[in-house]
């Protein structure tokens, strides 16, 4: 279990991942995926930015109000693809560089570097051809 830094609040994270998602939404490569996949309204994105931030103050020992399963959704997605998360995480990075102090963006963002890590593993392992081994991405 992680244990969030002792300053890290809920609107800290609302604000990471808001500022996050505003991010991703202009990016080029992510941006379509993701408006494909939640919706172009502000209503949809909404949502999903609550779900998002509900699973980062799980992930960080805040609350356990989190419900879902992450590699799941991201493999039922077949348009993510493991060389879509070095993106992810640079964005992930920036923003929480930016909008957090030293220590938390840290915290935050190396936990997001395993979790992006192990995302893009079990892509490339549940996705090989079913006739091959697993395919393993070379470290970055």
């Amino acid at each position: 279990m992680a244990v969030a830094p002792h300053n890290t609040s809920f609107d800290q994270i609302d604000r990471l991942v808001a500022a996050f998602y505003a991010r991703v939404r202009k990016d080029e490569t992510l941006g379509p995926i993701f408006m494909r996949a939640i919706g172009t309204d502000d209503v949809s994105w909404s949502r999903h930015e609550a779900h998002i931030a509900s699973f980062w103050r799980n992930a960080l020992g805040l609350d356990r109000g989190f419900s879902g399963n992450p590699m799941m959704k991201h493999l039922a997605n077949g348009e993510i693809q493991p060389e879509h998360f070095p993106i992810w995480l640079g964005l992930f990075r920036e923003t929480a560089h930016e909008l957090l102090p030293q220590s938390e963006a840290k915290t935050i963002a190396d936990l997001a570097d395993r979790i992006g890590r192990s995302l893009s593993m079990g892509l490339t392992q549940f996705r090989a051809p079913p006739s091959g081994p697993p395919r393993f991405l070379s470290p970055s």
